[in-house]
């Protein structure tokens, strides 16, 4: 803070602005951002600028924030993502305002592994630069999701500066550092670029952009993937543990809630399903689209049931007759169920108990379960439209696409070797979320019921998921097996 302080009075000093504040942070503390974001939301009604400009690097010392992260990623990515959450609100109020990210040239020398977003095994020297590509990547989708407010995201390359970054150079490096930083800017000339950014009129509405001396710069192709910078974000929302509060503040939709529910296990699909009763009067859209593939692991659920199935068929069935009610007070409730175009590879035969809840089974096709659960799926969503006929619940289903999500993450080793290159032909979240919206929300689908859609269209099913006398024998093998009593919603 003594650094800071003589800071405050040379400008007081210089420019007479008596106007001056500073505040401590650390930047590598969730704690401390918030803080410092509670503090500047207290006390300022505007705020036209937020420039990121600390950062830390290390050479060979492994450290850890108070949080258990990485330090050098903490300090200098998640601070600054968890900060600028916090104080969107201000900025979106003070537009227009810019919020202008201290990157590196030095991105051009790794990569961001969004396998492993906390790598604190890692070398902390290269993790500087991992954390430069991570603001780049950070400031481009912020730009992208700002469209359309007046706030400005930007980002740039100060070039190499003679400043504090460079004390925890180890001996004997120190030696060699002392001439190269001879030729290092000073702290005013890198300073010009991000001064730049934040005040002068020539940047006014540019956003999602990258500089270097006052000028725009070309970014290297591997960091200019915009769905590798949304994965980042997401996960970095998850690292950061940001609150409903403020992804309300981020979209503007004040009427979000979260509710947590561990699909796979009918004690927690219950407490859900009350505790959405009690609180909620209509439920307009119920979308199924919880999904777990397993990999060579056999797992069954405390219920007894396996997990696979548990979770993508069990849980959603459960669910589905405790909310039915809600549903059916709506003006036009509709039933969303995400399946697959993968279970044309399954069979499935109620009658026998082993088939709908394959505890002991073992296959060197692990996919197979998450196949058995996709057919069942279909199975019901089917079942359930004709048991709704009459009302005004609609029932569908539907194949997204093969979609680059979280869903692969049980693919084994060394499976995933020869999975990775395969992803990068897989659809997006958003691409494979189309026809999950298309059947919550369009007005063409208002009265169609019991279909299979793929890409927005209704698509045939084979025979052999269609068999109506297996879907009824398959929901009342379910009802037993959730264990449906007397006292709950029937359908």
């Amino acid at each position: 803070m003594a650094t800071a302080k003589e800071a405050q009075d040379e400008i007081v000093k210089e420019t007479g602005n008596q106007n001056v504040t500073v505040l401590q942070l650390d930047l590598s503390s969730q704690a401390s951002v918030r803080e410092l974001a509670a503090e500047v939301l207290r006390t300022e009604r505007k705020l036209d600028v937020l420039i990121h400009n600390a950062g830390f690097a290390e050479t060979f010392r492994k450290s850890k924030s108070v949080d258990g992260i990485e330090f050098t990623m903490a300090t200098n990515h998640y601070g600054p993502f968890l900060l600028t959450h916090l104080l969107i609100d201000l900025l979106k109020r003070s537009g227009p305002s810019r919020i202008v990210v201290v990157a590196s040239e030095l991105y051009r020398f790794a990569s961001v592994n969004l396998d492993n977003l906390n790598p604190v095994g890692s070398l902390p020297a290269y993790l500087y630069y991992v954390s430069k590509c991570a603001n780049i990547m950070f400031t481009r989708e912020l730009a992208r999701r700002l469209e359309g407010t007046s706030v400005t995201a930007n980002c740039l390359h100060p070039g190499m500066i003679d400043s504090g970054i460079w004390r925890n150079v180890p001996f004997p490096l120190t030696l060699p550092m002392r001439v190269i930083k001879s030729f290092f800017k000073t702290t005013v000339e890198g300073a010009q670029t991000s001064l730049y950014l934040a005040c002068s009129e020539e940047v006014q509405g540019v956003t999602g952009k990258y500089f270097m001396d006052c000028k725009e710069a070309t970014l290297s192709a591997s960091i200019s993937d915009m769905e590798r910078a949304r994965k980042l974000w997401e996960e970095s929302a998850k690292i950061v543990k940001l609150t409903e509060k403020e992804i309300m503040a981020e979209t503007g939709n004040t009427k979000l809630l979260i509710k947590h529910v561990d699909i796979s296990s009918l004690t927690s699909v219950r407490a859900f399903a009350k505790e959405v009763v009690a609180t909620e009067p209509v439920i307009d859209v119920l979308i199924h689209n919880a999904g777990v593939a397993q990999g060579f692991n056999n797992k069954v659920t405390p219920d007894g049931l396996e997990f696979t199935m548990a979770t993508n068929y069990y849980g959603p069935f459960l669910l589905t007759h405790l909310l039915i009610d809600l549903l059916k007070r709506s003006e036009q409730g509709r039933i969303v169920i995400v399946s697959s175009k993968l279970y044309q590879f399954a069979s499935l035969n109620p009658a026998n108990v082993n088939s709908i809840n394959p505890v002991n089974y073992f296959s060197l096709f692990p996919i197979h379960l998450y196949n058995l659960s996709k057919f069942a799926e279909i199975m019901f969503t089917q079942e359930l439209a004709r048991r709704l006929q009459g009302t005004k619940v609609t029932a569908n289903c539907l194949h997204p696409g093969v979609i680059d999500t979280g869903i692969w993450r049980n693919v084994p080793f060394p499976i995933s070797i020869l999975f990775k290159p395969i992803q990068m032909c897989f659809r997006t979240p958003e691409e494979g979320a189309r026809t999950s919206i298309y059947l919550s929300v369009s007005p063409d689908v208002e009265t169609i019921t019991g279909q299979y859609f793929r890409g927005c269209k209704v698509h045939q099913l084979n025979r052999r998921v269609q068999h109506v006398a297996r879907q009824h024998e398959l929901w009342e093998a379910s009802k037993k097996l959730v264990k449906l009593g007397s006292e709950d919603p029937q359908i």
